[in-house]
């Protein structure tokens, strides 16, 4: 009776111990296996309203939810200095800081299916989010980065218009 009890009390204590030491250590660990950032370039910038300002986020993450840095950028009324931040890993998402306005604003970033992620910041004027698709080639970084460089972008294409025919003749003399 006393060496089953024994035993029983030495099991309970490895099984409290947490003897498996499988386990992940650090708790940022344990997002790993279930959920991550495909590698890819995420943003929307588009064209605000006076057709030629561009506007909205973009950024780049070489290897995915397992990059060391990433390269992030905001449009507002054009697009200039790319920031290239340290990335830290938590149990949902990536983050990132930033400096703004002598403030520290710092950046969530999380899955958001399988080709987008949900930017979260607040940059003073309260939480905001924004959906980020993955795009196929890098917009606003690559207007900045050739901004940056002395390159210029090559210069949108101009729709012309349809020119108006010419003048008809007055019906009177």
């Amino acid at each position: 009776m006393m060496a089953a009890r024994s035993v029983l009390v030495g099991a309970l204590l490895l099984l409290l111990a947490g003897c498996g030491g499988d386990g992940p250590r650090d708790s940022a660990e344990s997002g790993k296996g279930g959920w991550s950032i495909p590698a890819g370039t995420y943003g929307n910038v588009s064209e605000g309203g006076a057709g030629s300002d561009l506007r909205g986020f973009e950024m780049t993450l070489d290897r995915g939810s397992e990059s060391g840095t990433v390269d992030f950028l905001q449009c507002n009324d054009g697009c200039e200095n790319v920031e290239t931040r340290p990335l830290r890993r938590g149990l949902n998402g990536i983050s990132f800081t930033l400096y703004r306005d002598g403030r520290t604003v710092d950046v969530l970033v999380n899955p958001a299916g399988k080709d987008a992620v949900e930017l979260s910041l607040d940059q003073g004027a309260g939480l905001e989010s924004h959906r980020l698709p993955r795009i196929g080639r890098e917009v606003g970084l690559a207007i900045a980065r050739g901004s940056a460089d002395g390159t210029a972008m090559p210069p949108a294409e101009v729709p012309t218009l349809p020119s108006s025919p010419p003048p008809l003749p007055s019906p009177t003399p």
